[in-house]
């Protein structure tokens, strides 16, 4: 059934959303060219850039919920009027990036060997791993600051800065990597710590082309223009840190998922590899709508229109499960064709085909709760996700896998079919957050 919305409320949820899903869309084709030019340097090169890939995120999402934070009390700040106010969540946002930084880096330096050593089973793969890694997380103040900078863009409607900037940010990546992974044209052949410095490099010029837009665009709503205090920084971790907790949760989560389903089988590991990549094609632009739910349910709060604050959120959900729908959709109808791009193993596909076609029909559906997630994170109800999140991954989700694979001896179907169950009764529970409405009398103040 088509949502009924109005023209002018559709266009500026297209207008706001449009820019955001194809920026996030934009870094998952990166991951897979990435994964492709590795790929070619042999399994212990694609084995080691993947793990360490996945610690370097790990490492980051305490912190990444600065996001939810800068976006929250700048689009409040531009729905009450008070434009000249709204970047100072992005000062003091970058002082909490810095500190934040300092102690991922005396973490990370103290504690790569033995862990990586504990993750991988050869040394080689360890020590590429660790190189991969470091050379990553230097430049983990750049990456935070990027992401406070988005939260900032999206706010005040600058989203196609957000967009622009992440295109460029990945077309430099590619090129680098075919520079300094093979050594082309007359460039080291760097391998594997190629690919690290691209990506690294290509963070940091994502922060400089931010930085200069905000001393462009921002200044005059108060970027560099006031000293960070105590009580903004306290209100912003206030927000962020339980943000962060969720995304660092659902992380270790995926983790576990991974080191289980490699119990049951390589061919099951491989076909999860690839049902994830697909999964992550939706993901990526529900998480998109809800960063845009945040900034305009957020905007409508600023002005004390607590109702269309509500109707964004029904909207926004009702256009977002039609529309990936119809993407799913295609996983249903031509599955075998879809993995066979991933894969010429029969048996990875055969494997992977009956949860893609499960994928295909529920997908829209499981990407609801999806959207209210990082919408109600972004509006500032963070502590109440956190720990949703926490209870029904690591208490509900993770045991039932386990039992199912290590009592009942259930392949990867019963787990995928578990798991897109957990998301669709998620998807309920936060319907009823949104619907009961308590996110709406948060207050900001400093």
């Amino acid at each position: 059934m088509i949502p009924k919305i109005e023209a002018a409320r559709l266009q500026r949820i297209f207008g706001l959303a449009m820019p955001i899903v194809a920026g996030m869309l934009s870094q998952n084709l990166l991951n897979l060219v990435d994964t492709a030019m590795v790929g070619r340097l042999g399994p212990d090169a694609l084995a080691a850039v993947g793990i360490s890939s996945m610690v370097a995120f790990m490492f980051l999402a305490p912190v990444l919920g600065v996001t939810s934070g800068v976006q929250a009390i700048s689009a409040r700040k531009k729905g009450e009027g008070k434009t000249s106010e709204t970047a100072y969540s992005l000062n003091n946002a970058l002082v909490y990036c810095f500190v934040s930084s300092i102690l991922i880096l005396i973490v990370a330096f103290t504690f790569a060997k033995p862990l990586f050593d504990m993750l991988t089973t050869t040394e080689t793969v360890s020590k590429l791993a660790r190189e991969y890694f470091l050379i990553r997380i230097s430049v983990c103040f750049f990456a935070i600051a990027n992401f406070a900078f988005r939260g900032y863009w999206n706010s005040v409607d600058l989203s196609k800065i957000y967009m622009n900037s992440l295109i460029v940010m990945h077309l430099t990546n590619i090129v680098f990597n075919y520079l300094l992974v093979f050594g082309n044209f007359g460039f080291p052949r760097l391998e594997s710590n190629g690919a690290a410095i691209a990506t690294a490099g290509s963070i940091v010029l994502g922060f400089i082309i931010y930085f200069v837009q905000a001393v462009k665009l921002a200044s005059s709503h108060g970027f560099l223009k006031k000293m960070p205090n105590l009580k903004y920084l306290t209100m912003l971790t206030k927000i962020s840190l339980p943000a962060g907790l969720e995304l660092t949760i659902t992380m270790t989560n995926v983790v576990a998922l991974y080191w289980l389903v490699g119990k049951i089988g390589v061919n099951e590991l491989a076909s999860l590899n690839i049902l994830m990549n697909i999964f992550m094609v939706a993901l990526l632009p529900a998480l998109g709508l809800g960063i845009t739910l945040a900034t305009l349910s957020g905007q409508a709060l600023g002005e004390g229109d607590k109702e269309h604050s509500y109707s964004w959120g029904k909207e926004i959900v009702q256009l977002g499960v039609m529309l990936l729908s119809l993407v799913a959709l295609p996983f249903f109808l031509m599955s075998h064709g879809i993995l066979g791009i991933f894969t010429d193993s029969a048996e990875v596909i055969k494997a992977a085909e009956p949860a893609l076609r499960v994928m295909g029909l529920t997908l829209g559906f499981e990407m609801l709760g999806f959207i209210l997630v990082e919408g109600l994170k972004g509006l500032g109800y963070s502590k109440k996700v956190s720990i949703i999140s926490f209870v029904w991954q690591w208490l509900v989700f993770l045991p039932g896998a386990l039992l199912l694979v290590f009592v009942f001896k259930q392949g990867l179907f019963s787990i995928w079919i578990w798991q897109t169950s957990m998301h669709l009764l998620q998807g309920a529970i936060f319907i009823y957050i949104w619907k009961k409405r308590k996110w709406q009398d948060l207050e900001f103040t400093h």
